[in-house]
């Protein structure tokens, strides 16, 4: 199964986002810095390190709050997971050294910009629960599973029963 993890980390009211090229999508989009869970890694310190490399920002893991997850199943099996954590910055200056060579930007937004941005980005497993958590707050298990027709369903419940 792969793992993956994302960070929103905040600053004087605002959201670090990222602008980033994948291959499987037809343009930039704005997302929260994030990424795969290297081997020899728990998800919370390779959230740290893809803080780091996708935006210079430098938070110690035990800053990190868990708030969401994500599965994703297919054909009955899940095959991917994520931890997304938020967490505070004490210094905002970002200086991007992306090894994957994706990030091609990196800025604050207010959170109802960082909102209608992240419901832009064209896989639900990312766009879905982290424009939720930035209006709601809610802490949740998010389960997604896609369709035959391309589309997405999903469901969640509260963190707490996870």
């Amino acid at each position: 199964m792969r793992r993956y993890c994302g960070v929103v980390a905040r600053y004087d009211g605002q959201v670090a986002l990222v602008r980033e090229q994948y291959d499987a999508w037809d343009a930039e989009y704005w997302n929260l810095p994030s990424g795969a869970v290297e081997d020899g890694e728990t998800p919370g310190s390779g959230a740290v390190r893809e803080l780091r490399e996708e935006t210079g920002l430098r938070v110690d893991e035990d800053a990190l709050e868990l708030v969401w997850r994500t599965i994703s199943t297919i054909d009955g099996e899940a095959a991917t997971q994520s931890w997304n954590y938020v967490v505070s910055v004490g210094d905002p200056s970002f200086c991007i050294d992306d090894p994957d060579g994706y990030i091609t930007d990196v800025r604050w937004f207010p959170v109802e910009d960082a909102v209608r941005l992240l419901r832009q980005v064209p896989y639900p497993p990312l766009a879905v629960p982290s424009s939720h958590f930035l209006q709601t707050a809610e802490r949740l298990v998010w389960n997604f599973t896609p369709a035959d027709n391309g589309q997405w369903g999903w469901s969640h419940f509260p963190i707490a029963q996870a």
